[in-house]
């Protein structure tokens, strides 16, 4: 009765497309620039699933209810949706909030609210680029108010478990140092990484972009058509309409690149390791199956390792094997032939 009403309403009153410009948003390396254009263009986006509109709607949320656990500790929070003058061709942009810590100086809090696996990548090492990139352009227009903010966070929750992990980051107008990341556990991993011309690299690329708006032509695709970006784009369906015709127009006497052979050759070697390997691993269970039958075994113990075998829906026989210490020390989980 309500379940199936909720996102109905949410995806009937999604408002329409606002005008594209350069944003802080729209600026990192990961966001697709071909769709930007499509945007600029003035092509009509599809809208998006009841479900997609309330998951964007409540990462707003997610930004309020944190500020509010944070104005009940000694930070004090202020300066909420500040505007900043950002470099051109971008326009002006809001930041999410400053703090001011115990150690009495100003930092930028730029905020996030994402999905579990999303939150397990960055956490186990991939940096989030386009929200590295949307922070330190921010901080390059607080510079411009106040020389003394250089510091940044990128403070990121976890939708499904409350938890949290920050970016603690450093801008000198140029490029941006990464120092560390700090998790809701207090788990510090050091990084200290330097990300050069982060926000050169931001107005280069609106640079381009509204070089092909203004020449009417349209960039590579930088994905391809089963990748998870053209999956949720807006403009996936006019994107790839007509592509059929269009890979059958690629060349078909291209001279690659030499160093493409050495690649080539790899790949083949590869696979035929593969495959070998394929073949002696499936021996190897078939062997270990027929000891056990010739034990009249459906479960039995080599020496560390537990052997199961199983019927599956189809009454084929499946061979699972398991090492409980592993198990408890977190290094394995039961194995099973494919």
């Amino acid at each position: 009765m309500l379940a199936d009403l909720i996102p109905k309403i949410a995806a009937m009153g999604q408002e329409e497309d606002h005008e594209y410009y350069p944003r802080p948003s729209l600026a990192g390396p990961d966001r697709c620039i071909r769709q930007m254009v499509y945007w600029g263009l003035g092509f009509k986006r599809e809208p998006f699933p009841g479900r997609s509109v309330l998951v964007m709607d409540d990462s707003s949320w997610h930004e309020e209810l944190t500020i509010d656990w944070l104005r009940k500790s000694a930070y004090q929070i202020h300066s909420q949706q500040l505007e900043v003058d950002c470099r051109p061709p971008m326009q002006k942009g809001h930041i999410d909030f400053l703090f001011t810590g115990l150690d009495s100086i100003d930092r930028l809090c730029e905020h996030k609210a994402i999905n579990h696996f999303t939150f397990q990548k960055f956490w186990n090492g991939e940096i989030p680029l386009d929200y590295i990139s949307q922070t330190c352009i921010y901080m390059d227009g607080l510079l411009k108010l106040n020389s003394d903010i250089s510091e940044g966070l990128l403070l990121i929750k976890n939708k499904n478990t409350a938890a949290y992990f920050e970016f603690l980051m450093k801008f000198d107008g140029k490029d941006c140092l990464i120092k560390n990341r700090t998790n809701s556990n207090a788990e510090i991993k050091q990084m200290d990484i330097v990300l050069e011309k982060v926000v050169d690299k931001a107005a280069e690329k609106f640079t381009a972009i509204d070089d092909f708006i203004s020449r009417k032509t349209l960039p590579k695709r930088p994905f391809d058509i089963d990748n998870w970006h053209c999956d949720y784009c807006g403009w996936g369906t006019t994107c790839w309409a007509g592509y059929d015709k269009e890979f059958l127009e690629l060349r078909t006497d291209a001279l690659l690149p030499s160093e493409v052979a050495d690649m080539i050759r790899y790949y083949k070697e590869l696979g035929a390791q593969q495959k070998d390997m394929k073949g002696e691993y499936e021996g190897l269970r078939d062997k270990i199956r027929t000891v056990m039958k010739d034990n009249n075994a459906r479960e039995g113990r080599a020496g560390e390792y537990f052997c199961r075998l199983k019927l599956d829906k189809a009454g084929r026989e499946r061979l699972y094997i398991s090492n409980p210490k592993e198990v408890k020390d977190g290094l394995s989980t039961e194995d099973n032939e494919n």
